[in-house]
């Protein structure tokens, strides 16, 4: 709720300083607003009921309004604005009479000398880092009025979706950034090199289940940059790493580089599962002028379950080589990116159940001028005889036939993961695609869970599970995955049901009229919590189950 303070707003040089940059890094004054922002204002007057709407952003001197609705956006002092107020508050502010609301006194907004504002409610546009750009306000300047709690909850997620806007232009002026870098980049061989380093990632994640070792030589003939990439992005649980190796040696090779390894990126980091994310980058690369293809192989590794998936555009499959032999991970691949404008890449899953080490690699570490023999089997020879030395032994060795002659470059990147964790255990299924779908889900579940020695749970599992899957089932339309997690440790039985809607699931209590959402009420009652994860063009409704 809203405070009652009527202190001026002070967060402090130092927050005042980060939030300044903040604005600077995800909103250019000195271009066009987004057009999307005037839907946003357009919007939050016909859900709050308020004539007018307006996107404020506030920087070191005046509040600037980039769209507003029933009147014409301009720019006024910080000092005077009643949505400075808003940034040191930190949440929704509501004033259903803002003449009464001793926090306008005499404010000129409100006594008439800039406007005669009533009622009056605004939002903060918060980023993920807590820095408040501004706001998205409504207000009424004829009369009072209260907003309901829908409303209120209503312009906080306008507000959000604000934020959202303002961060794909972000992401579409550095792209733009690192494509003007490229174009004016020389073609002499250390500028080149140096283009190569920068684009690759200076640093990989590692987490205490997965530790990464990369290599990069780029071809001797020539001085000019290559396209093969690498890159690691940790979602939460999940470790996506990512290979690719894009046609030619020039810059414009690079500048695809750059581009397909920030579309990989952003598609991952927003929750999409392998295959949605190389169809999205491969419809992305039709947009692109010129003839240039890619090929990429993705793996999702759940580092808590040893739960592989792998997708791949034409790319070597990844190599298995500790513990046992050397194997492929099997993929599907699809064509490589840039060439079918509807190509699917199949996704295939894997489980890695001990210590485990996996090699993805670029065509040009086996491709190489040889007497005899093939570079795949000198590849299987060097990981065979060094599959327990250390990481860093295993890429020097595996990269030492191409080290003084290639014409192509060479990438590479040995994942060791540790194993999964002992206390958990986990199963899934794909379920019908009809009414059958909750039968097969409850039998699972109680074998599943007879198995586990978890029975005297099956009773409420299944009163959760049932209603996840109905729900699923009749909203969808696309066919359910239904996951279920033992963690020993915790205690705790998590049900996970997938599908292929975005419409996130509402409880409503059990007295009300509507027959709708109460499958949700049962959940929210049996469950220690429930929640909604974004699964590729999806989601997975998650709940937690308190066992013994």
């Amino acid at each position: 709720m809203p405070s009652d303070r009527t202190a001026e707003v002070d967060t402090g040089d130092r927050d005042e300083r980060a939030r300044l940059e903040a604005l600077r890094d995800y909103v250019d004054v000195t271009a066009p607003p987004p057009a999307q922002l005037q839907a946003v204002v357009r919007l939050a007057t016909r859900l709050t009921g308020l004539p007018h709407a307006v996107v404020n952003i506030i920087d070191e001197q005046y509040q600037r309004q980039l769209a507003a609705e029933g009147f014409d956006r301009g720019i006024s002092a910080r000092t005077d604005s009643m949505c400075y107020y808003t940034l040191g508050e930190g949440a929704p502010v509501h004033s259903p009479d803002a003449r009464e609301d001793a926090r306008w006194a005499g404010n000129p907004w409100v006594d008439g000398r800039l406007g005669h504002v009533r009622s009056y409610a605004a939002a903060p546009l918060l980023t993920p880092d807590h820095h408040a750009l501004g706001t998205l306000c409504v207000f009424d300047d004829t009369r009072p009025q209260e907003l309901t709690e829908s409303q209120r909850t209503d312009l906080a997620d306008l507000a959000d979706l604000v934020v959202s806007i303002f961060d794909r232009e972000r992401r579409a002026r550095l792209v733009h950034a690192q494509e003007e870098a490229l174009a004016v980049a020389r073609s002499d061989a250390d500028t080149a090199r140096a283009l190569q380093a920068a684009l690759l990632p200076h640093a990989l994640p590692s987490t205490d289940h997965v530790r990464l070792t990369a290599r990069y030589l780029p071809g001797t003939d020539g001085a000019e940059v290559g396209g093969d990439f690498y890159d690691a992005i940790e979602a939460g649980n999940t470790f996506v790493v990512a290979m690719g190796d894009v046609q030619g040696h020039n810059a414009s090779a690079a500048a695809l580089m750059g581009r397909v390894r920030t579309a990989v990126r952003a598609y991952v980091s927003e929750g999409h599962d392998l295959s949605a994310v190389l169809e999205r980058t491969n419809q992305l690369m039709q947009s692109f002028e010129g003839e240039l293809f890619a090929t990429c192989c993705l793996i999702a590794l759940d580092q808590a379950t040893g739960e592989v998936e792998v997708a791949s555009a034409g790319h070597p499959a990844p190599l298995l080589f500790a513990p046992g032999p050397v194997r492929p991970l099997s993929v599907d691949p699809g064509p490589p990116l840039g060439v079918e404008h509807d190509a699917e890449f199949p996704r295939t899953r894997h489980r890695l159940t001990g210590r485990s080490r996996v090699l993805l690699y670029t065509d040009g570490v086996v491709e190489w001028p040889r007497e005899a023999g093939t570079g795949e089997g000198t590849l299987e020879v060097a990981l065979t005889a060094h599959a327990s030395a250390p990481a860093e032994t295993v890429a020097d060795r595996v990269l030492a036939p191409v080290q003084h002659e290639r014409d192509d470059d060479a990438a590479l990147l040995v994942l060791d993961y540790s194993g999964p964790d002992p206390g958990l255990r986990e199963t899934r299924i794909v379920l019908p695609t009809d009414t059958r779908a909750v039968r097969a889900a409850r039998d699972h579940l109680r074998t599943t869970l007879a198995a586990w020695d978890l029975s005297s749970a099956a009773d409420e599992a299944e009163l959760v599970v049932s209603e996840l899957v109905t729900n699923a089932v009749l909203h969808s339309g696309s066919p359910a995955a239904l996951t279920l997690r033992h963690d020993r440790e915790d205690r705790l039985l998590c049900v996970g049901v997938e599908d292929g809607s975005t419409r996130h699931p509402q409880p409503r209590d059990s007295d009300e009229d509507a027959t709708g959402g109460r499958g949700m009420h049962i959940v929210q009652l049996l469950a220690h919590r429930w929640w909604v994860a974004p699964t590729g063009d999806g989601k997975t409704v998650w709940a937690d189950l308190l066992v013994a």
